[in-house]
């Protein structure tokens, strides 16, 4: 049995400039963000020809197929036939949080069983392959309205100054994972579980419908993404700063639809501020999932045990410095 492990990801700025009808229109995207130590684990064997089904899948559902045609899965669906796999195959995965909340498990998933395939037939790929495989099956196989930084965090892993240019050509710039820079923005950083589970895909719809309105906010997206880059490279970011920039982003970010928050994560966001957050941003596209603030360290313990009563779940995080692995 193969198994790979690919970490996900929270994204501190850009997110949405990631989206090719953005940067092809504009130049380029760019994105900050960084793998975490929360994983989506695949495992892959051939399936004995002792059972009656020829391909059997378990993840939040199980299926028993005897042909790829008739997988639902769109995603083992598609990578199967792209990798030309047409045998007895068992594949299962399991993962540290649940899907479609933000922090981007479906890419995550998609990097991850191509890694395990390509194990499964005997070939070492590149990250950069991985990643741009895995993008190219979700957003032109599968049309999904999604970005490339997803595929990129969970093949890369570490944290990382993603940039997208209007050729399809990226820039990986990796962030010194040792500095005191880094250590300061995870020490300062506490996530919490929305328990809002939402469809992705329809929130980017909508925003991608809304294009020539969000331009010039995605502008200002794309900009801070920028900014927190070189206060990090430049060695100036402090922890109030680090909260502004999301903070500002945050807001910028609600305007791209109304979709992106709704009352419960307005109260939430608002009562952390109360307490002392510097501020914060929802991962993924919005509309639930999960929820970070940064703060000193002295007050997180009462941000925390506010929120709590509020039924939001605490969920550490750290930083996640190997992308995806076969263990």
């Amino acid at each position: 049995m193969i198994t790979s492990r690919t970490p996900l990801r929270i994204s501190f700025a850009g997110g949405g400039t990631d989206i090719p009808n953005f940067y092809k229109k504009n130049s380029y995207g760019c994105v900050l963000s960084s793998a975490i130590n929360k994983y989506i684990y695949v495992s892959v064997k051939t399936h004995s020809k002792l059972y009656t089904e020829k391909i059997r899948l378990n993840y939040s559902q199980t299926e028993n197929v005897n042909s790829i045609e008739k997988i639902k899965n769109p995603i083992i669906k598609a990578c199967l036939e792209y990798m030309e796999i047409d045998e007895n195959i068992y594949i299962s995965t399991v993962a540290d949080a649940p899907g479609s909340s933000g922090l981007g498990s479906s890419s995550t998933f998609c990097v991850g069983l191509l890694n395990a395939l390509y194990a499964y037939k005997n070939k070492v790929v590149s990250r950069n392959r991985l990643a741009e495989e895995a993008a190219k099956i979700e957003m032109e196989i599968l049309k999904r309205p999604i970005g490339k930084q997803d595929h990129y965090a969970a093949a890369f892993g570490g944290i990382n100054f993603f940039k997208f240019f209007s050729d399809d050509s990226i820039s990986v710039k990796p962030v010194n994972e040792n500095s005191e820079y880094t250590n300061m923005m995870f020490n300062s950083l506490i996530t919490f579980f929305t328990s809002l589970n939402r469809d992705a895909s329809k929130i980017l719809l909508f925003q991608k419908r809304r294009s020539h309105k969000n331009l010039n906010n995605l502008i200002l997206i794309r900009e801070q993404a920028e900014e927190l880059y070189d206060q990090i490279y430049f060695e100036k970011l402090t922890q109030k700063k680090f909260g502004e920039i999301l903070d500002r982003g945050w807001k910028i970010k609600k305007e791209l639809s109304k979709k992106v928050s709704n009352k419960l994560i307005d109260d939430i966001y608002h009562l952390a501020k109360q307490k002392g957050a510097y501020g914060g941003k929802l991962s993924g596209a919005g509309g639930g999932g999960f929820l970070s603030f940064v703060a000193k360290k002295n007050i997180q313990k009462n941000i925390i045990n506010s929120l709590s009563k509020k039924k939001m779940k605490y969920f550490p995080v750290k930083l996640e410095s190997t992308g995806s692995i076969i263990i």
